[in-house]
């Protein structure tokens, strides 16, 4: 018989508590006042703890940013899987990621204006989430495909094109501007989706 694993000790649960406030407050500073406009000495005090202790956890400002949006986008992921079901049909499985995407874009709008200012300054400054969500929209169209619910098009660039397109208008931009956070082109981007892959 295995023994049950230990519970967590007291500097265990101490030092997750930390790390918590730490994440907290850097999330709570980097939406009110922007990435930029945050300093480390600020995140700490609103944790409750010191600049050395914050850094015994994430190595800079940078790592924190990851870490709040890697944890922001892990929520939005369980919310997407909670959403659909092992039996729903192909197209309401892409509209309703285009829909938990768009969420999550107008939720971290300031942070991810951030993130494309230090990708573009700085090549160690990598976001793999990006990489990550267009393999899942392309294996989402591919299997549409395979289970005969798609046209057989190209997934990869109808991925590309459904991803970028969702972008530019929960950011406002482009052909977008002035519809950022308008419910009215989700559903137009999700129409869009349907007459691009439906039979």
């Amino acid at each position: 018989m295995t023994a049950a694993p230990a519970a967590p000790g007291r500097l265990e649960r101490r030092k997750a508590r930390t790390r918590a406030a730490i994440l907290d407050a850097a999330s709570r500073l980097f939406h009110e006042q922007g990435f930029e406009d945050t300093s480390i000495q600020q995140i700490a005090e609103l944790a409750d703890t010191g600049v050395g202790t914050l850094y015994g956890y994430f190595a800079s400002k940078e790592d924190l940013l990851r870490e709040v949006l890697r944890v922001s986008r892990d929520d939005a992921v369980a919310r997407y899987r909670a959403a659909v079901a092992g039996d729903t049909p192909a197209i309401d499985r892409v509209c309703t990621a285009l829909g938990t995407m768009a969420e999550y874009l107008e939720a971290h709008r300031r942070l991810l204006v951030s993130v494309f200012r230090l990708a573009a300054r700085s090549e160690s400054f990598e976001d793999d989430y990006a990489e990550w969500l267009q393999r899942s929209f392309t294996e989402l169209i591919e299997s549409g495909i395979r289970s005969g619910e798609f046209r057989p098009v190209p997934a990869d660039a109808a991925a590309r094109m459904l991803m970028t397109t969702m972008m530019t208008a929960s950011l406002g931009i482009g052909a977008w501007a002035g519809r950022a956070g308008d419910p009215a082109a989700i559903v137009e981007i999700q129409q869009l989706a349907r007459a691009l892959l439906l039979r």
